[in-house]
């Protein structure tokens, strides 16, 4: 069993100060993320919902600047959590080493060490001690095997199409599931293979759309519905509907490869 220790921190309602920043470890800046990201939680709140408290979530994933690490942030909705006993939306967001996730840290392992941190200190307040996550090495043959459940094998050969020819392309994909939690998931199997494994482009992506898609940072936001897409640079592509057999090569043959052998099962 391996242990990975990562620095982390909390955003969310503070008694008697509104949002800010909650909790936090040692060695790592909010603010850093702040500027890169431009916002704290990067979403519309609308898709947290306050009636499903405990389920209702998204993930943003994105690769730092240096390229390094990832920051994982899972975004939700808690109660309690200021003076007058108030729900409010929160960002839990750990710095990944990029290493690890190479060697098979999978993002299901950080989602367990999240909600055991959860279940063990609640939302703490003030200092924090780094995140230890326990882990095993997954193959990424299995960290993707449910893609072709979420996505068409044609949507994701214009993604690495798209993102081969034009590095700053951004796209809004509409997901074949239909809960939030298979956008998670398909964000996580997305980054695992345009980034971490194919190392095409550094994914910033988005498991619900952001308040503004036009002054976003992410290149690959995820919906249940199919967005019209009028901001410069962003495409819209769907796995709601096959797309035209011109569409179905790509031009990374080790892409290829790896579509070839998934979606043959």
């Amino acid at each position: 069993m391996n242990t990975t220790w990562v620095e982390h921190f909390i955003y969310g309602p503070v008694p008697k100060k509104g949002y800010a920043k909650r909790a936090r470890s040692a060695n790592i800046n909010p603010d850093e993320y702040e500027r890169f990201l431009g916002y704290y939680i990067p979403i519309d709140p609308a898709y947290v919902r306050s009636d499903d408290m405990m389920h209702s979530e998204a993930r943003l994933i994105a690769s730092t600047p240096s390229n390094e690490a990832v920051y994982f942030s899972k975004i939700m909705r808690r109660s309690k959590l200021d003076e007058k006993g108030r729900s409010g939306i929160l960002t839990h967001t750990l710095l990944v080493p990029k290493k690890a996730l190479q060697d098979g840290l999978s993002y299901m392992d950080v989602e367990r060490a999240i909600a055991r941190h959860e279940a063990e200190r609640g939302i703490p307040l003030g200092d924090m001690e780094p995140l230890g996550i326990e882990w095993e090495p997954t193959s990424f043959e299995d960290e993707i095997l449910g893609m072709p459940n979420l996505i068409s094998k044609e949507t994701v050969n214009r993604l690495v199409d798209g993102y081969a020819k034009d590095p700053k392309m951004k796209f809004v994909v509409t997901c074949r599931g239909t809960e939030q939690r298979d956008r998670i998931r398909l964000g996580y199997m997305l980054s695992k293979f345009l980034d971490i494994h194919l190392g095409l482009v550094p994914v910033l992506t988005l498991s619900e759309p952001p308040l503004m898609l036009a002054d976003s940072q992410c290149n690959l936001v995820l919906t249940k519905l199919p967005l019209s897409v009028p901001q410069r640079g962003w495409r819209a592509v769907s796995s709601l509907v096959d797309s035209s057999p011109a569409s179905a090569a790509t031009s990374s043959q080790k892409a290829k490869d790896i579509l070839e052998r998934l979606y043959s099962v």
